[in-house]
């Protein structure tokens, strides 16, 4: 079984699928899980409220993003607090929240002597995949290693390198127009006025790397969608020239990430150009 998560669709929406076994019984890693001082050790957040279904929850990331800030990785910019309501708890089987506009479920099988863990996040949007997918993969390397689950050299692999993984297996390529176009939409937590500076401003194109194709003839349609924004963005003249539309992904990737993170993580594009062939 690979530690890497799959992208599904479920219900119509992509999400995202891990699963993991445990060396330990279903009681363990339940209470690993559920109970905050135990999710402190590998979630992204505090996850605070009662464990009973309809209660509000608070995402309490302040304490994770000042260390990620610390260590120099990547972690959520700065924002609106996040909050969710419990969908399902049946211990020790099945614990459901909502998180902002995104859904998280685990589901917890006895297998042999240990525990088989499922799961599953439904994403806002499918850009959102990579992005996600990689946090996920080095959160849940944290639970094995709570849990006693000696890591895989897939799970070993941290940073910046679990990233580039996930963007090249899961990145969606630019749909092309009758006219010669590309367009790409990603959906995003940031309001839309965060996402207008981020592409008009000069200093913070620079940033991203946009001003690489400043010459380019370039579309942005930004607009509000639930608690955050979607974007399309549409480049003229670049179907069949697979180099250049490869060159875009791989900036568009580079905003994605400076926008949720308030950093840059470099991207090549040379991973990109088959998609365009």
């Amino acid at each position: 079984m690979t530690t890497d998560g799959d992208l599904i669709t479920l219900d119509g929406r992509a999400a995202l699928r891990f699963e993991r076994t445990y060396p330990h019984g279903i009681d363990r890693v339940w209470r690993a899980v559920t109970e905050p001082s135990e999710l402190s050790a590998w979630f992204p957040s505090a996850v605070v409220g009662d464990r009973s279904v309809g209660s509000q929850l608070v995402f309490d990331d302040g304490a994770q993003r000042a260390a990620a800030h610390e260590a120099g990785e990547p972690t959520r910019d700065d924002g609106p607090e996040l909050t969710g309501r419990v969908v399902a708890f049946d211990p020790p089987a099945v614990f459901s929240f909502t998180w902002g506009s995104e859904l998280l479920r685990f589901e917890l099988h006895p297998e042999g002597e240990g525990t088989r863990l499922v799961f599953t996040q439904v994403l806002s949007h499918r850009s959102v995949a990579a992005r996600n997918g990689a946090g996920w993969h080095m959160c849940l390397g944290q639970l094995g290693r709570l849990l006693d689950a000696p890591p895989s050299a897939e799970e070993e692999a941290v940073g910046f390198g679990v990233y580039q993984g996930y963007v090249h297996r899961m990145a969606e390529p630019g749909v092309p127009g009758a006219d010669g176009s590309l367009t790409w939409e990603f959906g995003h937590h940031v309001a839309p006025e965060r996402i207008r500076d981020a592409v008009s401003d000069p200093d913070e194109v620079a940033e991203w790397g946009g001003t690489e194709r400043v010459d380019d003839h370039v579309h942005w349609d930004i607009r509000s969608a639930g608690t955050g924004s979607v974007v399309r963005v549409t480049v003229d003249g670049l179907a069949g020239d697979p180099e250049r539309a490869a060159v875009w992904h791989a900036l568009l990737v580079q905003l994605d990430m400076y926008l949720a993170a308030g950093m840059v993580v470099p991207v090549t594009a040379d991973g990109f150009v088959d998609s365009y062939r």
